[in-house]
């Protein structure tokens, strides 16, 4: 259901990044090509960075503009595998959310044994090494392109499937070569190469998915998601209808640091995933892994789960402090924590709203956030109303 437009854009785009310079090719060894298959998913805002903004340089420093291959015979949304090669650098990429992809990614995981803590897209992987997320390929790259040239080429790793994936390409300038320690064969084809698939092409008619195809991807998630959010919006509507009206008192001591805990522990998680790029762990319901691999996943460049456990831990702050100090103090406790909840609130509506209708999955991890932050909102509010009141100069 997802659009592959993202992916096949950035494609014209590195192709467009690449020509407009005159690039001088590298010295290299033309006989010597270094093949390696990276993993991505289209929703997954470090694969975007490295095929964006890392790729372009890399093959113009190695080997110069490349060629763009793909099945144009399918629609965009059922392909598996790109291949974009220079005749120096040759990349098979793999697009995790087609099932084909996803099949070798699950292949390729059990041949090297990655660990949970590893797993996670994008995934660089180079004979029996790998490498992962938007730090380490960029890092690596270069210099496992410059040994392998230096080598005679790297040919694919021994992924069990990869054959069916390479020949699954028309087009493919080295389809018919072998995987894993054995070498390329130098024998000449009798048949005609084909030439690579104009990428422009095979954009799909429509730039983007609708909000219904989107909330199709995951209907049950997005209707838990919609009930949470029409629940929030509820929330800051009626909190301060009530409050004003004296029906929200304290709520019982211990609940408060109970669920800024849950809210801390969920956004400690969540940033901690982002930061590695690693799969989230996520039940039956939701796909938290195309959130947390949307752009929509930080803030300028800042993870959504490190601002959720900064703002939980000044919520708790506060709360303590309005515990264990007496008079001003205190009072300022109570209006930090209120104030705290009601922003998060109305931050949080903000991203539930996201997941339905833009991003077109839901997090469970999110709503359990969500959730929390608007517990506190009744929670704090009834106390941080009473404490503006007394304070509030009268006329």
């Amino acid at each position: 259901m997802r659009s592959r437009a993202g992916f096949l854009f950035a494609c014209v785009a590195m192709l467009i990044a690449i020509a407009l310079p005159a690039s001088a090719q590298s010295d290299t060894d033309e006989d010597a090509v270094v093949r390696v298959v990276f993993f991505f998913s289209p929703t997954c805002g470090h694969c975007e960075y490295v095929i964006n903004d890392v790729l372009p340089g890399v093959f113009e420093q190695f080997g110069g503009e490349p060629s763009v291959f793909f099945d144009e015979a399918l629609s965009p949304e059922d392909v598996a595998f790109y291949e974009m090669t220079n005749g120096t650098l040759d990349i098979l990429f793999a697009d995790v959310q087609v099932g084909a992809a996803a099949n070798l990614y699950e292949a390729d995981t059990a041949r090297l044994a990655i660990p949970n803590n590893r797993l996670g897209v994008p995934r660089l992987d180079v004979l029996d090494d790998y490498y992962v997320g938007s730090a380490e390929i960029p890092e690596a790259l270069p210099g496992i392109i410059e040994t392998g040239i230096a080598a005679g080429g790297i040919p694919w790793p021994d992924i069990p499937g990869i054959e069916e994936a390479i020949a699954s390409v028309p087009g493919m300038a080295d389809g018919n070569q072998p995987v894993g320690n054995q070498q390329p064969s130098n024998g000449e084809s009798d048949t005609e190469t084909p030439q690579p698939a104009d990428a422009t092409a095979a954009l799909p008619s429509a730039a983007d998915e609708s909000v219904a195809d989107r909330f199709g991807n995951d209907p049950v998630g997005n209707t838990l998601a919609v009930l949470v959010l029409i629940a929030m919006i509820a929330s800051v509507v009626a909190v301060p209808i009530m409050v004003g009206k004296g029906l929200l008192g304290s709520s019982p001591v211990w609940l408060v640091p109970v669920l800024a805990i849950v809210g801390i522990s969920v956004s400690i998680y969540l940033g901690s995933v982002e930061a590695s790029g690693a799969d989230a762990v996520c039940g039956p319901v939701g796909d938290c892994n195309a959130v947390q691999q949307s752009e929509y996943a930080a803030i300028f460049g800042i993870p959504i789960g490190i601002l959720g456990v900064v703002g939980y831990s000044l919520l708790l702050a506060g709360w303590f402090v309005s515990r264990v100090a007496k008079g001003p103090l205190a009072d300022l406790g109570l209006l930090v924590a209120g104030v705290v909840a009601f922003g998060g609130t109305l931050f949080s509506i903000y991203l539930t709203f996201l997941e339905p209708f833009v991003i077109g999955a839901t997090c469970m991890w999110c709503l359990t956030s969500a959730v929390a932050i608007t517990a506190l909102l009744w929670s704090t509010a009834g106390p941080a109303w009473t404490v503006f009141e007394r304070l509030r100069p009268t006329s």
